[in-house]
């Protein structure tokens, strides 16, 4: 799965496209990666990987609310980046196993806070404030990497290509939530 960079990059251009002024949008982008329930992305498999199984997903969360858009932003990026564009990288092959990939993504956090200028202490703000039981330990992970400013060379991520990636899938996802709401209404 990716960042919490990565996350919040897509959250902020898919708000941006859909213009959504959510704080509750925001949250449900981090939502699955720390809520304390034992399968809060309901993986199947496909491939080398587990992804979200989005269809699960559509008939049990309420897509009136802006977090459970949120929370499905959240699975569709995750499947998204392992069904295309890691799985076109290294086919047949789960990156994930010698953790090495957790590194690239230390390495490139503060590149896309840069380049997409996510506003950190924004995000600070308001990630703390969630209304379920929440995984404080993975809570608190996840918000010290928006702080770190770590640099180094990475192993199996492109900066430019996954950048590309995060703007390109923000359009797809835009695209589908406005299907999926489409097709509840």
């Amino acid at each position: 799965m990716p960042s919490i960079c990565a996350h919040m990059v897509v959250a902020t251009e898919v708000s941006k496209k859909l213009n959504i002024n959510s704080d509750d949008f925001i949250r449900g982008n981090l939502l699955p990666d720390i809520i304390a329930i034992e399968d809060s992305h309901h993986k199947i498999k496909n491939g080398v990987y587990l992804v979200p199984n989005i269809s699960y997903f559509l008939n049990t969360l309420d897509l009136s609310k802006d977090l459970s858009v949120g929370y499905l932003t959240h699975l569709l990026l995750d499947k998204y980046y392992l069904e295309d564009y890691l799985a076109k990288l290294y086919y047949n092959k789960n990156i994930f196993l010698d953790s090495k990939i957790y590194k690239d993504y230390n390495y490139l956090n503060y590149r896309l806070i840069k380049k997409f200028k996510l506003n950190i202490k924004y995000l600070e703000k308001i990630l703390f404030k969630y209304n379920c039981n929440i995984d404080e330990e993975k809570l608190k992970y996840n918000l010290e990497c928006l702080r770190q400013k770590k640099v180094g060379t990475t192993k199996y991520l492109d900066f430019y290509s996954f950048s590309k990636f995060l703007y390109d899938i923000s359009n797809t996802i835009s695209k589908e939530l406005v299907d999926y709401a489409n097709k509840s209404s």
